[in-house]
């Protein structure tokens, strides 16, 4: 396995790790559906840290906190300081960018269960494709969602 002692310019140590995560939880949260492509880095960074207050608790049932650090904990190396019970926590730059993918699909994952759990959506799974199929619920006592009309 490859260490941040081998390729040092390819890890971030991580200083704060509850702090990374829950960042990261925030940025994937804000950018699902938001185009930020004309704010240049730190804007956007700044945008992400003031996310409401408000916000919190939606990012809190989409994306708990618990799920994406056992997310980001198959991602990190943790190396002995010399201290007997520290220890350095590292990620290489391409395994951070994977995390972030995994966060996406993770949330995705947990509205459409929050929308079949609410009725709004009804699922099966289809053995001759071997996978998951989903649909919008009509006359639901919800309201009317008119799919096929449109």
């Amino acid at each position: 396995m490859d260490t941040p002692d081998d390729n040092p310019e390819d890890w971030m140590e991580v200083v704060n790790v509850s702090k990374l995560v829950n960042f990261s939880r925030k940025l994937v949260y804000f950018n699902f559906d938001h185009d930020f492509s004309d704010l240049d880095d730190l804007q956007f960074i700044e945008k992400i840290q003031n996310i409401k207050i408000e916000d919190e608790p939606e990012v809190d049932q989409v994306l708990p906190y618990k799920e994406s650090l056992l997310i980001f904990n198959q991602y990190v190396y943790r190396k002995k300081k010399e201290e007997a019970t520290r220890y350095s926590t590292y990620i290489k730059d391409e395994d951070y960018d994977i995390f972030l993918e995994q966060l996406s699909e993770r949330m995705v994952s947990n509205i459409i269960h929050n929308l079949v759990n609410k009725g709004f959506i009804e699922t099966a799974f289809d053995n001759d494709r071997n996978e998951f199929i989903f649909w919008v619920k009509k006359d639901t006592e919800n309201g009317n969602f008119p799919t096929d009309e449109i």
